[in-house]
């Protein structure tokens, strides 16, 4: 999906990479970060490098950057679906973790508008998904012209725990 770096209005993005590493690891050691996204805070050397490996190695992992600094990485994951209207059309997941830092500064709002936009140039529909108690995450994807489009529960291996979302598509 990216193949140099590009730029929104004051964010820059670009694949993850190895260099990455240190400041990802950072943020996702904060639970308060790492729990709303779906999993533990990877504290670990262990768990945060198979955690990383994933990410560099998923051609859909980008690195968000402001002045040049990494603050967050976000994914981009083919769906497939079965219920209509979306059986047979190309439908993409959205995914993002932002530092604490540089939460309630317009930055998230800024990347999934976006992306978003990107994603339908080559995509029928977009997903992006929020647990149903995160207010702020589900308020930015509703900000962002998402629309609800159902709730299901699942059980999170990285979290030890069953939890419900809302889904939103556009």
């Amino acid at each position: 999906m990216i193949e140099k770096e590009i730029s929104s209005e004051r964010l820059h993005y670009r694949k993850i990479t190895e260099s990455d590493g240190a400041a990802l690891h950072a943020i996702l050691s904060d639970p308060l970060i790492a729990e709303p996204a779906g999993y533990q805070a990877l504290g670990s050397e262990e768990e945060f490098h198979e955690f990383f490996q994933n990410l560099v190695e998923d051609e859909n992992g980008i690195a968000i950057l402001l002045d040049q600094k990494v603050i967050g990485y976000f994914r981009i994951f083919p769906e497939k679906m079965e219920e209509e209207p979306y059986k047979g059309k190309k439908c993409a997941g959205v995914g993002f973790v932002l530092g604490k830092e540089y939460h309630m500064q317009g930055y998230g709002t800024e990347l999934l508008r976006f992306w978003t936009k990107k994603i339908k140039q080559e995509y029928d529909y977009c997903f992006a998904d929020a647990f149903t108690d995160n207010l702020a995450s589900n308020a930015l994807i509703r900000k962002c012209g998402y629309t609800y489009f159902e709730d299901y529960t699942m059980y999170f291996e990285r979290l030890g725990r069953t939890m419900t979302c809302h889904s939103y598509v556009i």
